[in-house]
């Protein structure tokens, strides 16, 4: 489903010609371009030349730009009244932040750059492509091989088009042959001097539409660029293309043409034959040659003709739909007929082949859509016949320019095709579609009956609450062992890939009317429903027509009350609560300056609401990336000026250069804080070739008495949080080096666990390591940190080896015990590139960042763990919105993690 149309191109019919067509309009060109520069990758600018004869009204002209995945969108469009003399230039820049530095003053700008490796494209008002040049192969816009990128350096280069014998710009329909590197660029404006054009002769493509058999004149338009004070012949002849003479397609000329003295132009006529059937569109040339007449030359000497046949193929949405993502029909007029209406919006429906009449080909799909740009007249369960124009709407098979005919009402639907645990395939090397999960089923009805919406809504445009992910196996969106999906296995390493998820997809309620628009969801919400499958900005998205929710998932979702006879010991991540000083090498916020003194304030209030509300007041807490001990005393006083507690805060600085750090808020009211120390906190390794600290966030120990039943129990709580893992699972040296970092951070913590485990002072008390491991609590099939610190570190599932675990007994991942579809404490959505018909696929996915690792008292001790829910299920506006709001709902939106607590059984420490 969608609501713009596209226009079907005279080279898009053509398939085949692009080695004779210019692909171009004969007055317009992209001359020379930049798309990055010495102030940064806005610093860019697009030159345009005028180079017809007469000056050209651009009003309405659109700059678009594609990526290196395809996927395009408009970057300017010229004003009304923009006109381009003869032999002129028209400069547009990027007028944003960081943008073009030229000193050429230039006449309009855009504000949205072009990537370093996409392209970028000139469509006249009509939508129709003039003049494209590219960047890559996955670029939208190119035209034969494309240029290469110019890369991510700041310097003043670009591409300039070369110019051929007569002095215009080249265009032989092939990137690589027309452009040329520049560096320094030169770009010219409105106010540069004008080429001189002098007097040529060109001749201008054509296109006739045949529906019958009925012979037309094709009319090819020869044009000089001014008027002559003497007579300009030039001779003209057809050439054969997919179009031929012998098929009787069209009738030879070969003739002379005269343009009399002050004249500019004339006509040599062609006569086209009619069809009797639907074919393929075909095309022949009209070639120029031997000018005489005064100093004139042919700017343009080949013209092409275009035979489109309109004779409608009478067909089958199935044979419409074809395997593909592109309709083997595309672009051709059909008739299918007799076909049951599945669902209406608002502007076009979808249509599907009866069950009576279903190919038994599971790679095709039996439903299509059919565009009509307003409100149909047609209804659900109608029978009707249409023939239409098949087009490709960004990977959309459809039908649009339509004429439908309703022939009966009230037929039956077509039986849906079922979702749930079998289909779609969660296999990637046995997908539902062959190449990809959901193409086949495009169009076509679908049923859900336990479905499962995995993210909070997303944010598009003007909709604050829009579509959604989700499954319809009634799970998560989880992280499984295994490789990172697309990466590959490291030798020596005996794991396999993590599927990724291809059963996940989007879904938006409101285009077929099921659910009023703007309808929030939190995930975690369970539903039933009946809709159609579409293809929407690149991804699968499941459009209901009837939408049951059958639980819904409310947010926040505190923890479980402590137990009065139990310990609380909790860990969170604060998502860089930073403080408004910039003293570090980085800022603390990751943006360009620190937050306001509101903003911290803001901040505390909702850390606060989430610590009390959320989680229950934790007797300890482990926090992770404070920026000082300043603002988390802060944080302690506002906890005790909103709940009846009264907290401590413990933090020592670290080693991060944005300043953020671990820490400890302690109820002091239940809680006797013996020790908080460092482990490790002055190791140091060779970090390409220069010496650094193993740890920037070192473990924080801390060793405390908490009342018991009966008098208090010493307790020992690691704080913790490694390096990130953001470029463990690429390649290089940056991700070397990370690995390695990440392994010695482990291999050091777990021999401070193990020091401790045998130290006679608290070898009998509880220990916990907590906080944020930056890790999964299996192998990533690099570095298992998790299991590293556990003792539980097997070499064979991991590229850098360990050999012998450090830590023994091991300690136990209180995560186990978290039922299955609760296991995770962070939402991150994974790009994987063009895969499985989607560019890019992007996956949100649930995972374990955040563990508890007990030792073999604290595991005896163990009651239960419990992920207090309030910053990754809501959607996005909720989460803006709930900083506005008061008491426990001010709590979501507070972090990118959710945080968690283990309670355990308080014994004194004289029974352990």
């Amino acid at each position: 489903m969608r609501s713009t149309t596209s226009r079907r191109a005279l080279w898009a019919a053509l398939a085949g010609l692009s080695a004779v067509l210019p692909l171009q309009a004969a007055d317009l060109s992209i001359t020379q371009f930049r798309v990055r520069g010495p102030a940064g990758g806005n610093d860019e600018f697009v030159e345009l030349q005028n180079t017809g004869s007469a000056p050209l009204d651009v009003s309405g002209y659109k700059l678009n730009a594609s990526n290196a995945s395809g996927t395009t969108g408009t970057r300017f469009t010229l004003p009304a009244g923009t006109t381009v003399a003869p032999g002129c230039f028209l400069l547009l820049a990027n007028g944003a932040s960081s943008g073009y530095s030229g000193s050429v003053t230039p006449d309009l700008k855009y504000s949205t750059g072009v990537t370093d490796d996409g392209g970028l494209a000139m469509l006249d008002a009509s939508g129709t492509i003039i003049d494209q040049v590219g960047l890559s192969a996955g670029s939208a816009y190119k035209l034969g091989t494309p240029l290469a990128s110019l890369g991510s350096a700041n310097q003043d280069q670009g591409y300039s088009r070369k110019t051929d014998g007569s002095g215009l710009p080249q265009s032989t329909g092939n990137n690589a042959a027309d452009w040329v590197k520049v560096a320094p660029t030169a770009p010219r404006s409105s106010a540069s001097p004008c080429a001189v054009m002098g007097l040529s002769l060109s001749i201008a493509d054509a296109t006739v539409s045949v529906r019958n058999a009925d012979d037309q004149q094709m009319p090819f338009t020869v044009t000089l660029s001014q008027p002559a004070q003497a007579d300009v012949s030039v001779h003209a002849v057809t050439a054969d293309d997919t179009a031929t003479v012998a098929a009787g397609d069209y009738d030879a000329v070969d003739t002379t043409l005269t343009i009399p003295a002050g004249s500019t132009s004339t006509t040599v006529n062609v006569t086209v034959h009619g069809a009797k059937a639907a074919g393929p569109d075909k095309a022949f040339r009209v070639n120029l040659s031997d000018a005489t007449g005064g100093d004139v030359r042919i700017a343009k000497s080949s013209a092409i003709g275009a035979i489109l046949n309109e004779i409608p193929i009478a067909a089958e949405i199935w044979q419409i739909t074809g395997r593909g993502q592109v309709s083997p029909l595309v672009g051709k007029r059909v008739a299918t007929h007799g076909n049951v209406v599945t669902a209406v919006g608002p502007a076009g429906f979808t249509m599907q082949t009866p069950d009576n009449r279903a190919d038994d080909d599971r790679l095709t799909s039996n439903g299509i859509y059919v565009f009509t740009s307003s409100a149909p007249t047609v209804k659900t369960g109608d029978l009707v016949d249409v023939e239409a124009t098949v087009d490709n709407y960004f990977n959309l098979p459809e039908l649009k320019n339509a004429s439908i005919t309703t022939t009966m009402h009230g037929a039956r639907l077509p039986k849906p095709v079922v979702f749930g645990n079998n289909v779609p395939s969660s296999d990637p090397n046995a997908l539902s579609c062959g190449d990809t999960n959901f193409q086949c089923y495009v169009g076509m009805r679908v049923s859900i009956d336990n479905g499962m919406i995995t993210t909070g809504n997303l944010r598009f445009s003007n909709e604050p609450f829009a579509e959604v992910y989700v499954t319809a196996n009634g799970k998560r969106s989880l992280r499984e062992p295994g490789v990172r999906y697309t990466v590959p296995v490291p030798d020596g390493v005996n794991l396999p890939n993590w599927s990724g998820n291809p059963q996940v997809f989007k879904m938006n309620t409101a285009d077929f009317g099921a659910v009023a628009p703007n309808t929030p969801f939190n995930a975690g919400t369970t539903f039933r429903a009946e809709g159609v499958i579409s293809y929407a900005f690149g991804a699968y998205t499941f459009i209901p027509t009837s939408f049951t929710i059958k639980k819904a998932a409310a947010l926040p979702r505190a923890v479980d009350p402590r137990p009065f006879y139990a310990v609380r010991v909790g860990a969170f991540n604060t998502e860089r609560f930073c403080d408004t000083e910039f003293n570090t090498t980085f800022t603390c916020s990751g943006s360009d300056t620190e937050p306001t003194a509101d903003e911290v304030k803001l901040k505390t209030e909702r850390l606060s609401a989430y610590i009390g509300g959320v989680l229950k007041l934790p007797d300890i807490l482990s926090v992770e990336e404070v920026k000082s001990l300043q603002v988390l005393q802060g944080l302690a006083k506002q906890l005790g000026d909103d709940y009846p507690v009264q907290y401590e805060a413990f933090l020592q600085p670290g080693h991060d250069p944005s300043g953020i750090n671990v820490g400890f808020l302690v109820r002091t009211d239940r809680v006797r804080v013996l020790d908080v120390r460092q482990l490790g906190a002055d190791e140091t390794w060779q970090d390409q070739g220069q010496t650094a600290f193993v740890h920037d966030h070192p473990p924080l120990l801390l060793t405390a008495e908490v009342p018991s039943i009966v008098g208090r129990m010493r307790i020992n709580v690691i704080a913790v949080h490694p390096k990130a893992r953001q470029n463990v699972d690429k390649t290089g040296t940056t991700a070397e080096r990370d690995r390695q970092k990440r392994f010695l951070q482990a291999k050091s913590l777990a021999t401070q666990v193990q020091a401790l485990q045998t130290d006679r002072k608290n070898r009998l008390a509880p220990l916990l390591v907590v906080g944020d491991f930056n890790a999964y609590q299996f192998t990533d099939g690099f570095t298992d940190v998790v299991g590293l610190i556990s003792g539980k570190y097997d070499d064979s599932q991991n590229l850098l080896k360990l050999g012998t675990n450090i830590v023994k007994p091991t300690l136990w991942n209180a995560v186990d015990s978290v039922p299955s579809q609760d296991r995770y404490s962070f939402l991150f959505t994974e790009n994987f590139g063009n895969i499985q018909g989607q560019a890019p696929r992007q996956v949100p996915t649930h995972q374990v960042l955040d563990h508890a690792l007990l030792n073999t008292i604290a595991r005896g001790l163990f009651l239960q763990m419990k992920y207090g829910r309030g910053n990754l299920d809501a959607p996005v506006q909720t989460l803006d919105d709930a900083a506005k709001a008061t008491g426990v709902q001010k709590a979501m939106g507070s972090s990118d993690h959710d945080g968690f607590v283990v309670d355990m059984l308080a014994l004194p420490t004289i029974l352990l």
